[in-house]
């Protein structure tokens, strides 16, 4: 655990998880721009199995952190997890796609595919089998611009470190996070305009602007 000013950052615990999930229903969940533009989630009790499941799926792998307030409340969370640079046939995300019963997270995964097929990174990153992926990230509205999303990218990157894996990959469907990546000293290996990622001629989800490109970007923390 780590002292910051005006908050503390530590390992996610299981005494957590419903206080996670309650925060990234709040913010993630509505704000997120693919979400965002498909209606996924109305409201924070609007409920979506699928990205509950996709968000709860690694908090507990110690690769998870999140940042507190003096009186012990959650404020911001990062969820990451390990993942293969190349998911085996019938867990790729083309086949989660065909297979998803909800219409909307449907077009999302639709959209994951594609981005997994143009940024190839089992060819681009041939000799590793392996990386961190940051899958979520959020603060609650008045804690934001305070750094809390910088430090906990930076114990994201120490924890990869410590388990022996140089790639950690940051997707983002945000102008915002994409600038912020970037800042952060990752670099982007793939981009596509939302309006080019076509089903049957036509586009699949277009966010508002300024999210307009669809980006992977990857960090090599050691040669």
């Amino acid at each position: 655990m780590s002292e910051l000013p005006g908050y503390t950052v530590a390992p996610i615990q299981e005494d957590d998880v419903d206080e996670v999930m309650t925060l990234l229903k709040r913010t993630f969940f509505l704000d997120e721009p693919l979400n965002h533009a498909v209606g996924l989630c109305t409201s924070e009790t609007d409920p979506c199995p699928e990205l509950e499941d996709y968000c709860s799926h690694s908090l507990l792998e110690g690769l998870s952190f999140k940042a507190i307030d003096s009186e012990g409340k959650i404020v911001g969370v990062i969820v990451n997890g390990v993942c293969p640079l190349k998911e085996e046939d019938g867990n790729d995300l083309l086949t989660q796609a065909r297979n998803c019963q909800n219409p909307k997270f449907q077009r999302i995964l639709y959209i994951l595919s594609r981005r997994e097929e143009g940024a190839r990174l089992w060819e681009k990153f041939p000799e590793d089998d392996k990386l961190v992926e940051i899958k979520v990230a959020a603060t609650i509205p008045q804690w934001r611009r305070r750094g809390i999303m910088n430090i906990l990218v930076k114990k994201t990157e120490e924890a990869t470190k410590q388990r022996g894996i140089r790639l950690v990959r940051l997707d983002t469907s945000s102008a915002y996070s994409a600038m912020s990546a970037e800042r952060l000293g990752y670099t982007c290996v793939y981009t596509a305009p939302y309006k080019d990622i076509k089903m049957d001629d036509q586009p699949i989800i277009v966010p508002d602007p300024p999210h307009e490109h669809d980006c992977v970007y990857i960090k090599k923390l050691f040669d």
